[in-house]
């Protein structure tokens, strides 16, 4: 187990905390909704579900966190502006929890946050991603709305391992005049949360893990990634005949126990529907890490 030398930022977004030393504090768990393919959405331009099915899952996920007491946020994904709206208006009125405006499209996360900033819950959103790819022109919507947490993204295309991570947020990593830490910061982002990028399991994963441990160590900023992400790609899955497939389950549910055991303060852990069973895991998970530290 490990006890960083250096202060651990804590920010505070909507009630819950992140970041902080390794079993201090329990994990923040992020489920997906609206994701792609899902199936609770019947018209993706409108952002229009099925009657009571975005509410039906926000239920399930609301009394998984009250019956294992997990801290939690909302991934909200969108790739229409029009989704997003609707999407931030129902968050809003069911839950209370942080929201990350996800969507591939730059124009939507802005429009996600020009939305909550008029439904007067811009405090509550965390805006996902800025990555190396980020323009100026959208970095300088960013610093015009009052926005101030934002998910870094330590992928590089040029350097899919750990150094790559590590000096793209540290000196830009020959893909940004700057590291991508001081570049958030110059444009208004005072609570950066870094994602260590976890692809597929062939393309450095594990890289992640020790990612979050070398950021913490670095910065001390609320550090955390995407570990079922690789799940899909594990090559064993594809071999497991279809009465097993349950297997995967399993697999994926173990995966967002490895970004706790590496000192994690978020794990984004997939889709919503996996809320229940994700969250006993992480608050074993949780447990033991808060008695591995207990004499450091």
């Amino acid at each position: 187990m490990m006890k960083f030398l250096n202060e651990q930022k804590v920010f505070k977004i909507s009630g819950i905390e992140l970041g902080g030393q390794p079993g201090k504090r329990r994990t923040v768990m992020v489920g997906s909704i609206g994701y792609p393919r899902h199936s609770i959405v019947e018209d993706r331009v409108e952002g229009r579900c099925r009657p009571g099915a975005f509410e039906k899952c926000l239920e399930g996920f609301n009394q998984a966190a009250q019956e294992t007491q997990t801290p939690t946020a909302l991934m909200l994904f969108a790739e229409t502006p029009q989704a997003i709206g609707a999407y931030l208006q129902k968050a809003a009125d069911l839950t209370t929890v942080p929201l990350f405006i996800d969507s591939p499209s730059a124009e939507v996360r802005l429009a996600g946050i020009k939305r909550a900033e008029e439904l007067g819950i811009g405090n509550r959103v965390i805006y996902n991603s800025i990555h190396a790819g980020t323009t100026a022109e959208e970095l300088g919507h960013l610093q015009d709305s009052k926005v101030e947490c934002a998910v870094l993204l330590a992928f590089n295309p040029g350097d899919i391992g750990l150094k790559g991570k590590i000096y793209l947020l540290e000196d830009g990593g020959q893909m940004l005049p700057s590291g991508m830490i001081d570049m958030a910061r110059g444009y208004g982002i005072t609570k950066p949360l870094l994602d260590t990028a976890v692809m597929t399991a062939d393309q450095m994963a594990g890289s992640a893990l020790r990612a979050i441990v070398i950021a913490k160590a670095k910065w001390g900023l609320p550090t955390g990634c995407a570990m079922h992400n690789a799940v899909d790609s594990y090559i064993q899955k594809a071999d497991l005949k279809e009465d097993e497939k349950g297997i995967y389950r399993y697999v994926d549910v173990s995966a967002a126990t490895l970004p706790i055991s590496a000192g994690a303060d978020f794990v984004m852990y997939g889709p919503i529907e996996y809320s229940r069973r994700t969250f006993h895991t992480s608050a074993f998970a949780d447990q033991m890490m808060s008695q591995a530290v207990l004499d450091l």
